[in-house]
């Protein structure tokens, strides 16, 4: 990773070189020079880079020079950092606003001191690197950076989903499937372990048996579970309630665990998947065996597993299945699809004579197609010529040697664009077979600085929504959730799970503080439920300059203690998950460059501590589940850099501050908050402005399921002031607001106007009619006289629920004049006959959908006329 690590130092540098806190800096005698110094040697050493990566792999000699030159690279990074979080700090304070303690530090002869001290800095770490450069006793070839900015505007690839045309493979589904109806075993419950090497597809083959419709209407219950390397019985009992939709096995011991699990499986014939079985210890096994055997005659349990082994420890009696490799025709057909985009396309004779060349290396293994095939695909003759010639030789096949599958797929890595093998290896961050939250890994690699813009004013999370899909699409990330096209939710087939670990060279690490583990040079670190001592903490933490803390679950008390985030000072990522402790308000102080902080399921924290909002380089918030919490700190809007706040589940929150102050706010997601009756309680209606734009740069709205909120506003003379100058200026409020969703807040009467809006998704009949009258008298009951705002921008419509009035739906799509899409859900017939009969007809216009019609109707019982939709379907 370290060809990405610099290049994003480098971009740093040249960013600053035209700041104002640069400039002064340059002004120091000698600084000019040391900063133009550092950044030759910066360029000299990048060129090697990609060639160093490659060598690494094999060569100590340049894993440890790479180590080093990382560790200085940061060192650097780190103290630009510090320079422009002080520098944006004297910035948004105010000089009126000032503390005594922050004017001293800003007095010229402190800033003079603090300019010395920072090029004296830049002159030690100038050294450091040259010292780096020259000590390099091996040979590194040079190679041009290649370009990535294309995957920020380039092809979003189509992703099928994991089930979806899996080739090679119905024979043995067949024979599984034959496996798991036999009922000559004389238990109640027996064993079939699918066993295969890994990249086989032994899980989707397992999948494929479970979703079949026989396997469905045989077992009357059914069960997945991940167990992975960590073969915990605890933990497994829990996914396996989990699995079969128990309610309340959270924070049971393990005996009331084993009682449910008993209760859950009686009677019940069932089929309980087992994923990816390490475990070789019988003893192990047969503290969770002997609670599986509650299920009535003909259950079955399958194992997936790469060790015959371990199909023994589970049962001596187990049908074994020995997966085998895809035949050569199955092997082409499947390069074929992903490096031409076309099982059946027409190849030229060349190209297909190297792809059989390519075939053969990868011995039958689907993964090792997938991801060869992905690298290939949309290349040119030439490329494909010298992967073949040059490169491929040197990789043994796959079944050669007992890593040549890792060999392949790191021959992929390698050829990854740098961008994405940040990315990728992050992942590593989490444990094997962890379902991954999309929006939550974007966010985690933007505060990380993995995701690159082309110009500066690209949407970050596009981009990195595009280094996503290309991961996917070549194959090193799965998909596991989709909707409407759009992945949710995504997972890494464990040999990948290997390679990040690999490529991440300890750098990113999932933390245990088991005697003997070498961790000294972590930058990522995540933590789970281990139990471990403030001690081992500490000390881990005054080593490694942290860039990413993740708590994922478990014992917390050693959090308590401030030196745990006294030591976090470098940290980028702060993620707190199901902790239940006071957050301390000295603590925040420290995180002069933190971008991310995720809190959820805290249960002490009241309210959040006024040290929060000098986190001025906090680009994303998170607050999930937090229960008691009732207040934020008024000073919110000093987080000048915050784009995206997210607050689900906090019950008892009664209060937020103006959060239309906060200039860069992209995303406001406000869900399952009940005791909030008003977004802002504005007490006094001069305090609100309305001769600036109302949120200008927020483009992301969801009020979902906030049972009391009654309004944006706590004062009638704010709302009708805003009502007023709506009448005047209709387009100054969400400027940019494009996607609105508002779902189960039926208590809400008002809501500035958002006209630029292109996606509606609401339930709320109310709200609609208020945002297309304007009537500045009655400022909550829009009256037939009113203004109308055009909603001339609205391109797709949601609508919920059955009590739309059809004069207004038709009043909206008369002004809605670019709408290409409606779907309304549980809506009455004559609301959809009105929508059918309205809609105009036009090349933008596709579709219409009305989903769960009281009226039960078939698809083709109602066609709209030539002037109206060209497909309007009913779905019961």
């Amino acid at each position: 990773m370290a060809e990405a690590v610099l290049f994003n130092l480098a971009t740093d540098i040249l960013k600053l070189a035209g700041s104002i806190t640069f400039s002064e800096i340059q002004l120091v005698r000698g600084a000019r020079d040391e900063l133009d110094s550092l950044k030759e040697t910066i360029e000299t050493i990048r060129a090697v880079l990609l060639d160093a990566e490659k060598q690494q792999w094999h060569n100590n000699q340049v894993k440890l020079w790479l180590a080093r030159l990382r560790d200085v690279l940061y060192d650097v990074q780190d103290l630009l950092d510090d320079v422009a979080a002080e520098d944006l700090r004297r910035k948004v304070t105010p000089g009126n606003k000032m503390s005594k303690a922050v004017g001293v530090f800003f007095s010229k002869s402190n800033q003079l001191a603090h300019r010395r001290k920072v090029a004296k800095e830049i002159q030690e770490l100038r050294k450091r690197l040259d010292r780096i450069k020259k000590d390099r006793e091996f040979r590194l070839e040079e190679h041009q950076r290649e370009e990535t900015m294309a995957i920020a505007s380039g092809r979003k690839p189509e992703i099928s989903a994991p089930d979806e045309q899996i080739i090679g493979r119905k024979k043995d589904k067949e024979k599984i499937k034959r496996l798991l109806f036999d009922p000559s075993s004389s238990d109640t419950v027996s064993f079939v372990s699918i066993i295969g090497k890994g990249g086989l597809g032994k899980t989707a083959l397992a999948r494929l048996v479970y979703n079949d419709g026989e396997i469905e209407e045989h077992f009357d219950l059914k069960m997945w579970v991940c167990v992975s390397d960590v073969f915990d019985v605890n933990l497994i009992i829990k996914e396996i309630l989990k699995s079969a939709n128990c309610q309340d096995y959270e924070n049971k011991p393990l005996d009331q665990l084993q009682r449910l699990l008993h209760e859950t499986l009686g009677k019940k014939k069932y089929l309980l998947v087992l994923d990816d079985m390490w475990n070789e210890v019988r003893l192990k096994w047969l503290e969770l065996g002997d609670w599986l055997k509650s299920g009535e005659p003909g259950s079955k349990i399958l194992i997936t597993t790469r060790s015959r082994m371990v199909a023994k420890v589970t049962d001596e009696k187990s049908a074994f299945y020995s997966l085998q490799g895809l035949s050569t025709s199955e092997s082409w057909d499947l390069f074929r699809e992903v490096a031409f985009g076309d099982r059946q396309a027409s190849i030229d004779q060349r190209l297909e004579e190297m792809g059989r060349d390519i075939v053969r290396k990868c011995a039958g293994v689907p993964l090792a197609i997938r991801t060869i095939g992905s690298l290939l695909y949309g290349k040119k003759e030439d490329q494909w010529n010298r992967y073949r010639v040059k490169e491929l030789p040197e990789i043994p096949e796959t079944d050669a040697i007992d890593n040549g599958i890792m060999q392949v797929l790191k021959f992929s890595y390698d050829h990854l664009p740098s961008c994405l093998k940040h990315c990728f290896a992050y992942c590593s961050l989490f444990p094997k077979d962890h379902v991954y939250d999309k929006e939550m890994m974007i966010h985690l690699w933007v505060a990380q600085g993995f995701i690159e813009s082309s110009n500066g004013e690209d949407n970050l999370e596009e981009v990195a929504d595009n280094y996503l899909s290309e991961l996917l699409c070549r194959s090193f990330l799965d998909t596991v959730i989709k909707c409407d096209d759009e992945v949710l939710n995504f997972k890494m087939h464990d040999l990948m799970h290997d390679l990040a670990q690999k490529v991440a060279g300890g750098e990113c690490k999932i933390v245990n503080f088991k005697g003997g583990d070498n961790d000294s040079g972590i930058r990522h670190a995540s933590f789970s439920s281990e139990i471990f001592s403030e001690e081992k903490m500490v000390s881990l933490l005054k080593t490694s300059k942290l860039r990413t803390f993740l708590y994922l679950g478990g014992e917390s008390s050693v959090l308590n203690s401030p030196k745990v985030f006294s030591g976090c000072r470098h940290c980028r990522a702060l993620g707190l998950d199901k902790i239940d402790i006071p957050l301390l308000p000295s603590s925040f102080g420290k995180f002069k460059q933190l971008r991310l902080l995720y809190i959820s399921a805290n249960q002490s924290i009241q309210s959040l501590p006024d040290s929060i909002t000098d986190l001025m380089n906090l680009q994303i918030l998170k607050l999930i589940r937090c229960r008691n919490l009732k207040t934020f700190p008024r000073d919110l809007r000093k987080l000048v850099n915050l784009r995206h706040l997210s607050i689900d589940g906090c019950d008892s929150l009664t209060h937020l501050p103006p959060l239309s102050e906060l200039p860069s706010l992209r995303t406001l997601i406000l869900k399952y908050s009940n005791a909030l009756e008003f977004l802002q309680q504005t007490s006094d209606p001069e305090q609100s402005n309305t001769t600036h734009s109302f949120f200008p740069s927020l483009e992301k709205l969801c009020l979902l399921f906030c049972g009391n909120l009654k309004g944006w506003w706590g004062r009638m003379q704010v709302i009708r002031a805003y009502q007023k100058h709506r009448l005047d200026n209709s387009r100054s409020s969400f400027p940019k607001l494009r996607s609105v969703d508002i779902v189960g807040c039926p208590s809400l009467n008002f809501v500035p106007p958002f006209p630029r809006v292109e996606y509606l998704h609401t339930d709320s009949t109310k709200m609609l009619k208020q945002q297309l009258m304007v009537n500045p008298n009655c400022p909550s009951e829009a009256t037939v006289g009113s203004t109308f705002i055009p909603f001339s921008e609205l391109k797709r419509l949601d609508l919920d629920g059955r009590d739309w009035e059809p004069s207004t739906l038709e009043t909206l799509l008369r002004l809605a004049s670019n709408l290409e899409s409606i779907i309304l859900d549980k809506c009455d017939l004559r609301v959809s006959l009105m929508v059918c009969s309205t809609f105009p007809c036009s090349r933008n216009s596709r579709f219409g959908i009305v989903k769960d019609s009281i009226y039960h109707a078939k698809k083709t019982s109602m066609a709209p006329n030539g002037d109206t939709l060209r497909n309007f379907i009913f779905l019961k």
